[in-house]
């Protein structure tokens, strides 16, 4: 008997808090006595009836700074063992997306890192999105620990690994990062309803999406209103239907399509403010013989909403959504000297459809690093930049209707908190690093009252009443020009938001990280995470 199974957390390369009990938990079959040791620390305990298994919880001495250490788990006939364990400092990553952001995003800005990466006592566990409405999940339902190196570090929080890059400068001590974060997120979907008794309506919103028929319905709704939108805008585009990214006559075939100097916001162009469809952009360029038949990527900023991309009418890119730069890849051969032409399908749900102004249009060959002012985007070290903004051509493919909300259920009361955070409670941390408030930024008048009511949730859970939560200041952006729910008249007042998280400092171990200087006002995710890293590492080490 025993049928001995370890929690996730608890599993090969996890790195645990040096200075902190090693807490080992996980379930067995029966009222079995467990034994564990771990170097030369032992602890024994009698598992427990918890719903349909028995749980044990091992407690372990701490251990000296580094490693690698073993430990082995018996339950009755059954043992378990986890190899390749350290000590060092662990860090709890949670918020939205910026500090989700991953190093994928940022390789154009930090080139140097990814050329060799490896670093064996940086290590991380990614809880992978799972919101819950029907009380705390007991263990994470995804996740292992992985170590940077060339095929993880793309996936790695930038946040998180630049930190992690900092701390290990200045101390050879292994850092693990415990990772749960979601882009959109808000503040109240990572607290419990304990935390959030100060808010009975968002307790009432929660115990409404614990109806499994209400959600199940929320989800064919958002289905329908994505899938449906775009298969019907498809369908009805004339562009998608006559090829117009086929087409290689500038003078003839374009006949009639409208002059757009291109990157624009498109409010500001009469025939295109509130337009909800596609519109199609066509450009004709000029390709040195020094270029041609090179492999290439074309850079295009960000745009709103999705696109897809032709280069002499073949499709080198798509990307379903307005945040990520696009950077689509032109393969050898394509480019040929002389007269080429770039087609994009925009798709535009809300009628604020742009091609992001201050970012870089260019085909670029060789490699190089992003330079960015905070608005305008340059670069450097490439072998050919062939700018592609100016005037272009443009046609609408299609009008549509405004596409139906999306409700974002995961965002809403507890459902992070349950299905993703609550079951990392259990593995001790030294700090918790919160980087959160653009989702909130609009009502930020109650954010004080909740940050203190998650900190002291926090503490709680984690049974440390001193545990420091080192929360981000949101940095430049302008979020009435390039947000797409954005309004002309009412600001979401991204200052009083910073306002507010300066304010937090006031709770005892909060601590806050200033961004100014790091942010890009033209976009959401500015890629300049290096200096919130590092200053994030300052802080831990002042502790």
């Amino acid at each position: 008997m025993g049928n001995l199974k370890l929690s996730a957390m608890i599993s090969n390369g996890m790195i645990v808090q040096r200075g902190k009990k090693v807490h080992v938990w996980g379930w067995t079959d029966s009222a079995v006595h467990v034994e564990g040791c771990i170097s030369d620390k032992k602890a024994h305990v009698d598992a427990v009836k918890d719903d349909d298994e028995f749980r044990f919880d091992l407690y372990f001495d701490e251990l000296p700074v580094g490693g690698p250490y073993e430990l082995k788990v018996k339950a009755g006939d059954t043992v378990a063992e986890v190899k390749d364990i350290y000590s060092g400092d662990v860090f709890h990553l949670a918020g939205q997306s910026n500090i989700e952001f991953p190093m994928s995003r940022v390789r154009d800005t930090y080139p140097e890192y990814f050329e060799d990466p490896k670093d064996n006592l940086i290590r991380t566990f990614k809880v992978v999105e799972n919101g819950n409405f029907h009380g705390p999940l007991k263990e994470v339902q995804s996740g292992s620990w992985v170590d940077v190196n060339e095929a993880s570090l793309p996936d790695y929080s930038a946040i998180g690994f630049f930190m992690a890059k900092a701390l290990r400068a200045s101390e050879d001590v292994p850092v693990g990062l415990v990772n749960t974060t979601l882009g959109g997120s808000t503040i109240e979907s990572w607290m419990s309803k304990d935390m959030l008794a100060a808010w009975p309506d968002d307790i009432r919103l929660a115990e409404k999406y614990a109806d499994d028929a209400f959600l199940a319905e929320v989800k064919r709704t958002n289905e329908h209103n994505g899938s449906s939108w775009r298969e019907e805008a498809a369908n009805k585009d004339k562009g998608l239907s006559e090829k117009w990214y086929e087409l290689t006559d500038g003078v003839d075939e374009v006949n009639g399509w409208k002059d757009i100097e291109i990157p624009s916001i498109f409010k500001e162009i009469p025939d295109l403010k509130g337009y909800i469809g596609s519109v199609w952009l066509w450009k004709e360029i000029d390709v040195p013989a020094s270029l041609a038949g090179k492999e290439a990527v074309l850079w295009f900023g960000t745009m709103v909403d999705y696109d897809i991309t032709y280069l002499n009418g073949e499709e080198i890119g798509r990307t379903e959504y307005l945040y990520p730069p696009r950077r689509y890849a032109i393969r050898k051969g394509l480019l040929k000297e002389g007269k080429n032409h770039i087609c994009i399908r925009l798709g535009i749900e809300t009628g604020r459809g742009r091609v992001t102004p201050g970012k870089l249009l260019a085909i670029l060959t060789g490699s190089g690093k992003r330079i960015c002012d905070g608005f305008n985007e340059t670069v450097e070290g490439f072998d050919d930049v062939l700018d592609v903004s100016g005037t272009w051509k443009y046609k609408k493919g299609c009008s549509m209707e405004k596409i139906g909300p999306t409700d974002f259920f995961n965002w809403k009361p507890t459902a992070l908190f349950n299905g993703m955070l609550n079951p990392c409670t259990n593995y001790p941390v030294k700090a918790v690093i919160w980087y959160q408030g653009e989702s909130n930024a609009g009502r930020s008048n109650m954010y004080f009252d909740q940050l203190k009511a998650m900190t002291e949730g926090y503490r709680k859970l984690w049974k440390d009443d001193k545990l420091p939560v080192i929360t981000v200041k949101l940095p430049e952006f302008d979020d009435v020009t390039y947000e797409p729910d954005g309004t002309d008249n009412i600001r979401t007042d991204w200052s009083d938001m910073q306002k507010v998280q300066e304010a937090c400092t006031a709770i005892q171990g909060v601590y806050l990280v200033e961004t100014a200087g790091t942010g890009e006002i033209n976009d959401l995710h500015p890629q300049r995470k290096k200096p919130i890293g590092d200053a994030i590492a300052e802080i831990v080490k002042k502790i």
